[in-house]
């Protein structure tokens, strides 16, 4: 893990607010020689927290972030110092515009996941607001990753974005990070349908009070199984999470 981490469960999160977390992935993609795993974490990771594989990909990431409310409020209860929400649809805006000021004018990018179609029309609502090129895109649903994983590497992007759900985008990274270039490679969840216009992200007065999730289970009622998970799974690495906090056992 890059940075100061805080524990989250059985999860290194790093302890970074919003904007230390963009302009820290920019350094690291300054100096980039290899692809950098940058992975999202949010209610849905932590309801796998027993899940010991799944746990091990979000380890050996270098760098996993907190894109749920969830997450921040177990972090804070283990001592974090800085840790603030970086949903995936505000931080990757932030990351290509940091890298393309950083490399003098334009960011490139690759975007794979989702239904056919789906990563190109994305992939124009970047190229509309950011000085950004898409320089590849790919579905989701290939039974050969072969001829798009070369295609993905000659294209080199600076930054990889990856929309396939979790776990299966930290599986799809890991399983195949070896043949991408290097850069940044970050998992974004739905964001293409956000971007696409096929959904509507929640009120700015909902963003600013992190729960999002509120408007999410709205629109999509199937979704209450894994919030009710979540609030369960949420409460109990808090506490868990605050009678280990050095901060209580210096009380004690």
């Amino acid at each position: 893990m890059s940075g100061e981490s805080v524990r989250v469960g059985p999860f290194d999160v790093v302890d970074l607010s919003r904007a230390q977390l963009a302009e820290a992935l920019v350094e690291a993609w300054a100096v980039a020689t290899r692809p950098i795993r940058v992975f999202a974490l949010h209610v849905g990771g932590l309801n796998r927290a027993r899940d010991a594989a799944f746990v091990a990909l979000l380890d050996d990431a270098e760098w996993c972030y907190a894109d749920g409310a969830s997450v921040v409020l177990v972090a804070r209860a283990a001592g974090a110092r800085h840790i603030q929400r970086a949903p995936t649809t505000d931080l990757a805006h932030a990351v290509l515009d940091l890298v393309a000021a950083r490399a003098g004018g334009e960011v490139t990018f690759a975007m794979v996941g989702g239904p056919a179609g789906l990563a190109d029309r994305a992939a124009r609502r970047l190229e509309a607001e950011h000085p950004a090129r898409c320089v590849f895109t790919s579905d989701g649903f290939r039974s050969d990753w072969a001829p798009v994983l070369e295609q993905l590497k000659n294209a080199r992007p600076d930054v990889v974005f990856v929309g396939m759900g979790m776990p299966r985008e930290a599986e799809w990274v890991s399983a195949h990070v070896d043949s991408l270039a290097p850069g940044l490679v970050m998992t974004c969840g739905g964001w293409f349908g956000f971007l696409a216009g096929e959904e509507s992200r929640a009120p700015a007065v909902f963003q600013r009070h992190g729960i999002e999730w509120v408007w999410r289970l709205v629109q999509s009622p199937r979704l209450l199984s894994r919030y009710a998970r979540g609030a369960l799974t949420t409460a109990h690495l808090f506490a868990s999470a605050l009678l280990a906090s050095p901060r209580r056992r210096a009380r004690s």
